[in-house]
């Protein structure tokens, strides 16, 4: 699924560089141990990244194409094989770190079956669902901390499943493995898959909602179903909508939804989209107020006051970098340098692109995150390594397209010629032409032409100038005829010897 390339794609595109030069620049001063005064360091590690990066697509840019070749024949063959060893590896790891299992807060200890029941404040929604469901859990197989580890990996692995399929229908099954790849396999990953924490959670919520987007945005690029297209766009707000009011990051959400817009379509049916895409926000913002009245029903509260606690909640807390330094790893590192290769491959494609959705979602929660809009038990850390992982798949996966841009233009340019074409015959065609026929009596007069004779002429035209262009014959032509001659001797008898008519001298024919 690709989308129009445009003014504000390479606007979104000049900013992905410049936050890949800050984020680039905040290791080199974290490595040169540097605060203040000119960064060497940083300035050193930049040009060295960017150059090495360059050199890293050049290479790939020369080989990528018979690479690509080779792979293509066997691709599903090879997806499921790597999609089956990715999922396996994953779990033996999970499992495997188990003893070092833990929880960010206590939940464990307010979730657990007592007497008195479980005592819950105020919370905000994805927390208290989440030990609603712990609740329940220990309700059944008794207050066990392996089954809440247990229920973690559980979730965390249908999470990367439905992860897999949501960024496969966005972008192709290449970025999809690279995203399966780096959630099963990263350290950090595997940790949040064996802590308590409603993350994982919201995590499956999340991208669950994101495979309804996607599957709406491809039934929209098709032409048939445009019934099913007008009922899928208020579901997909209304599920933004549940989203955000369990955490405000599910808002970053409608942002493949803008892709709507501009979907790279055969089709002109911008006024179409317009429509279903404020449709679609009209049910978010309908839906959201629709669970702030829910919530102030149930608590026995009014509306602003529960609105206002909502507001609250999420309000701009002050700046707050600490997190660039505190989640870092090595499988962050290289994440980060497959993101950047983005830099040069968003030019692979002349006039699609796959980056501005990812670029804008990985933006979106870092100024969440820096802002403090987040809360502590969900800061959003999960959803930007997601989006993150996304981001880094397409553009180390567009490294391998090959001609793309070139030969859609042509594609383009040609239907675009077909249409102009099909308008002229349209147009040609219901001008009525007089024609003269011979009527019953013999008579030639002048009469107009009827529907279907225009149809027929129409299609005719058509037909004509859809006609197969034949290419040579590779096969041999026939031989040119040589005439036989008898090359053996041959003696005659002396009675056929006899090559003149013998006349009669009297006759006189020839006068």
């Amino acid at each position: 699924m690709s989308y129009r390339k445009n003014a504000v794609s390479y606007g979104i595109w000049a900013l992905y560089l410049m936050s890949m030069g800050i984020v680039f620049s905040f290791m080199g001063m974290v490595v040169g141990h540097q605060n203040e005064g000119i960064p060497y360091t940083a300035l050193t590690i930049l040009l060295l990244a960017a150059g090495a990066l360059f050199l890293v697509y050049y290479l790939i840019k020369k080989c990528g194409s018979r690479l690509g070749k080779s792979v293509s024949g066997r691709a599903v063959l090879t997806e499921g094989i790597a999609v089956a060893a990715f999922l396996a590896v994953g779990m033996v790891l999970r499992l495997a770190m188990m003893k070092g299992a833990g929880e960010e807060a206590a939940y464990y200890e307010v979730a657990k079956v007592t007497e008195g029941g479980m005592r819950v404040r105020l919370v905000q929604g994805s927390v208290y669902y989440y030990l609603c469901l712990l609740n329940l859990l220990f309700h059944l197989v008794g207050n066990k901390w392996t089954a809440g580890i247990v229920l973690q990996i559980i979730l965390q692995t249908l999470g990367i499943v439905t992860a897999y399929f949501a960024v496969r229908c966005l972008t192709g099954r290449g970025p999809a493995l690279v995203s399966l790849s780096f959630l099963t396999l990263a350290p950090g990953s595997v940790k949040e898959g064996i802590t308590y924490s409603p993350k994982m959670l919201y995590f499956c919520i999340y991208v669950l909602i994101l495979l309804a987007i996607a599957l709406y945005l491809r039934q929209s690029d098709r032409p048939e179903g445009k019934a099913l297209t007008w009922m899928l766009s208020p579901v997909c707000g209304a599920l933004i909508a549940f989203a955000g009011y369990m955490d405000i990051v599910g808002f970053t959400l409608a942002i493949p939804l803008l892709g709507l817009l501009v979907l790279k379509r055969e089709r002109r049916d911008t006024l179409l989209w317009m429509a279903q895409f404020a449709l679609s926000m009209l049910a978010m913002a309908g839906m959201f107020c629709a669970l702030v009245l829910l919530d102030s029903s149930m608590s026995g509260s009014t509306f602003e006051r529960v609105l206002g606690a909502w507001g609250v909640t999420y309000g701009p807390k002050g700046a707050d970098y600490s997190f660039f330094f505190q989640e870092g790893g090595y499988e962050t590192i290289l994440l980060l340098l497959m993101m950047a290769l983005g830099i040069f491959t968003f030019m692979r494609r002349k006039n699609e692109e796959k980056f501005s959705s990812w670029v804008m979602m990985v933006l979106s929660i870092a100024l969440m995150r820096v802002l403090g809009v987040v809360t502590p038990n969900m800061n959003g850390s999960f959803q930007m390594f997601f989006a993150m992982t996304g981001l880094a798949g397409v553009a180390f996966c567009e490294l391998f397209v090959r001609d793309g841009g070139a030969v859609r233009e042509s594609v383009d340019a040609g239907e675009t010629a077909a249409e102009e074409l099909n308008k002229q015959e349209d147009a040609a065609s219901e001008e009525p032409r007089p024609r003269e026929d011979k009527a019953e009596n013999g008579t030639v007069g002048s009469s107009v032409l009827t529907a279907e004779e225009k149809k027929g002429m129409t299609e005719k035209k058509q037909d004509e100038t859809k006609q197969v262009q034949l290419i040579e014959n590779p096969l041999p032509l026939p031989k040119k005829h040589v005439k036989k001659v008898m090359d053996y001797p041959i003696t005659p008898d002396a009675s056929q010897m006899h090559y003149d008519i013998e006349v009669d001298p009297s006759d006189n024919f020839d006068f």
